[in-house]
């Protein structure tokens, strides 16, 4: 069996695809993810804020407020399990900047086009 310089470099473009999209969602979503211990979400933004209503189980922080006070409160959190977020891009980079510091990794990131948020969740 001979193997071409196509298929080689066609192989090394698809394993750098899977390394820079994650593999997990190249293959489709993998196991579960637990429910988020903590939201974030923009009360400026009603799609974000009404995301967010139904979640009374989950520790909520309100970007606005964190705006004001120097994202204190992201700042502040810990490992203490998965969180999730329904922010605009400059607000998700920033708090994902911050989560990763603290050695959380995006499991699910979503563009809702219509609303124009990213919903993500990070653990």
């Amino acid at each position: 069996m001979s193997v071409s310089r196509r298929e080689i470099l066609g192989g090394v473009a698809l394993l750098g695809a899977a390394g820079t999209f994650g593999l997990h969602r190249m293959a489709g979503q993998g196991a579960a993810i637990p429910a988020p211990r903590v939201v974030i979400y923009d009360s400026r933004r009603p799609a974000s804020l009404a995301s967010v209503q139904a979640r009374s189980d989950a520790v909520r922080i309100d970007l606005a407020r964190e705006q004001v006070e120097n994202w204190r409160a992201v700042r502040a959190l810990g490992r203490e399990g998965p969180v999730a977020g329904v922010t605009g891009w400059t607000d998700y980079v920033a708090a994902r900047g911050w989560l990763e510091q603290r050695g959380l990794r995006v499991t699910a990131e979503a563009h809702d086009r219509q609303a124009d948020l990213i919903r993500w969740t990070m653990a």
